[in-house]
């Protein structure tokens, strides 16, 4: 098997770049943190970006785990493939990792700075750090498996080549290592997002009761309400419900599982009384 090595800083665009360069070099594997992924399809092994602080994220990444590493290089050989792309912080940190995984030497060594423009690695370093996105060079549908509860969002990129042009689909997640500390974020927020929301919904009067589940993949919200007479409530809560869910996982990158919604109540305005009277 022919190994590739893409080197480049944490946060420099390594995996926003991986499948293109495999595609222009022919390599159906990529080893990116943790995870072996072929053709956009995550194969096996376990992202080192669900990891709770970056030393366990470092030991994930170059196969600490015995039963991850025998994972992995079970996968690698009865994929039949002939060349694998692996993307690592340093060389060091490569040929550890092919070592650990009982693969060939490194063939071929790619830096970052090859394929990409300072001003774009700088960039990238600054997104990073400023708002803690990570990469992942599978669609956000593959990567969702791996990652429920956790932000995610999908980046697509259209690269041109001579003979074509090539559309990638890239997966964007918070790892944990990257929120400040372990993020928290306490019920009476998730409560003032659901109040604020609600006030943008003539028919709601007001809600009685916001209760909320925290689970490790997600969120879980029963939430008892006061309705006012003379809507369609079926269609105009269920629009409520999807638009208080996607304001949520905006917000807090938190995956909302489950909105329950309770009528505890029915309004009735005077106005709406005389009509209904007069109609008789």
């Amino acid at each position: 098997m022919e190994v590739y090595a893409l080197i480049g800083p944490s946060g420099s665009g390594k995996s926003h770049r991986a499948r293109v360069l495999a595609y222009d070099y022919g390599i159906p594997l990529i080893l990116d943190d943790g995870l072996l992924i072929k053709e956009g399809k995550i194969l096996a092994g376990k992202s080192a970006k669900r990891e709770n602080s970056k030393l366990a994220a470092i030991k994930r990444a170059i196969f600490h785990d015995e039963n991850h590493r025998r994972e992995v290089c079970q996968a690698i050989e009865t994929s039949g493939a002939e060349k694998i792309l692996i993307l690592g912080t340093s060389l060091e940190m490569v040929e550890r990792i092919v070592e650990q995984l009982e693969l060939p030497g490194i063939d071929s060594t790619i830096m970052i700075d090859e394929i990409a423009s300072p001003a774009e690695i700088e960039r990238a370093i600054s997104v990073r750090k400023r708002e803690g996105k990570h990469v992942i060079p599978v669609p956000k549908i593959e990567v969702r498996k791996q990652f429920l509860g956790y932000f995610t969002d999908s980046l697509r990129v259209l690269f041109n080549r001579e003979q074509d042009d090539l559309t990638r689909e890239s997966s964007i997640v918070r790892a944990r290592f990257s929120y400040l500390g372990n993020l928290i974020v306490y019920n009476k927020v998730f409560r003032d997002i659901v109040l604020y929301l609600t006030r943008q919904y003539e028919g709601i009067a007001y809600i009685r009761n916001v209760g909320i589940i925290k689970r490790e993949e997600g969120l879980l919200f029963d939430i008892n309400l006061v309705v006012r007479y003379g809507y369609e409530f079926p269609s105009y809560l269920e629009d409520y419900r999807q638009q208080l869910a996607a304001e949520i996982e905006s917000f807090a990158g938190i995956t909302v599982l489950k909105i329950d919604l309770e009528i505890a109540g029915m309004e009735v305005d005077k106005d709406d009384l005389s009509s209904s009277a007069g109609s008789r």
